[in-house]
């Protein structure tokens, strides 16, 4: 028997339209002899299930299923494509967690924690984990130029606390860049991190667990054609 699965997208975040295109590439290509998939947009208005003509049936949060017209659909896995809140900053994954449903997250409190700049630096640094120098701003607190740039330097980094893909994240090269820069970042999120900039080579590695074992993916260089 085929297996459902929801591929759930959207989020609220300023990524909600990167996370459609994902999850449009899963559904796409999800191997539909051994699966039966589904659209589901998590937003922030509406929880929906979208059929194959594109129309919207309400998602039952209860149990996380759907009535397509012709009874309750359940499922037996989630894949999570959703980029920022609240598929990448634990609320999903606890919410699937506590109807004891399947997803292709990491659990709730990994995901809270890797969200959130501030947070997973505290836990990096007892560690001995090399992290750049940082200052941690939030909305309504006095705005020192002097204070920030004496910590961190020039150039910094100004990044919106709880956001991904570079979301509310710009580059100072000047002192009066900076306020600009972080009333922008604040559009994001009611905290900030500054941080020095740091000169190298950006890489990525993914770890994921299958059928049991920890499996450690190719390092990948990031290569951006911005600054």
């Amino acid at each position: 028997m085929k297996k459902n699965i929801a591929i759930i997208m959207g989020g609220y975040s300023s990524e909600a339209n990167i996370s459609f295109k994902s999850g449009k590439v899963v559904y796409t290509h999800l191997d539909n002899e051994n699966y039966n998939a589904y659209r589901i947009h998590i937003l922030r208005d509406k929880w929906v299930g979208l059929n194959a003509e594109g129309e919207e049936f309400p998602v039952n949060r209860h149990d996380f299923s759907v009535d397509f017209g012709q009874g309750p659909v359940t499922f037996d896995c989630v894949f999570n494509a959703i980029h920022g809140s609240p598929g990448e900053d634990g609320y999903m994954q606890a919410y699937f967690e506590l109807l004891g449903l399947p997803h292709t997250s990491c659990n709730h409190y990994q995901a809270a924690l890797t969200f959130n700049k501030r947070d997973l630096l505290r836990v990096l640094e007892p560690y001995g984990v090399k992290c750049a120098r940082s200052y941690h701003l939030n909305k309504g607190d006095n705005l020192d130029t002097v204070a920030i740039l004496e910590k961190v330097g020039l150039p910094c980094f100004v990044k919106a606390n709880r956001a991904g893909s570079s979301f509310g994240v710009y580059k100072v090269y000047q002192e009066r860049e900076l306020a600009t820069a972080i009333e922008k970042a604040f559009e994001e999120d009611d905290e900030l991190l500054i941080e020095a900039a740091l000169e190298g080579t950006e890489v990525s590695v993914g770890v994921i667990r299958y059928e049991g074992k920890i499996k450690v993916l190719p390092i990948t260089e990031i290569v951006s054609e911005n600054d």
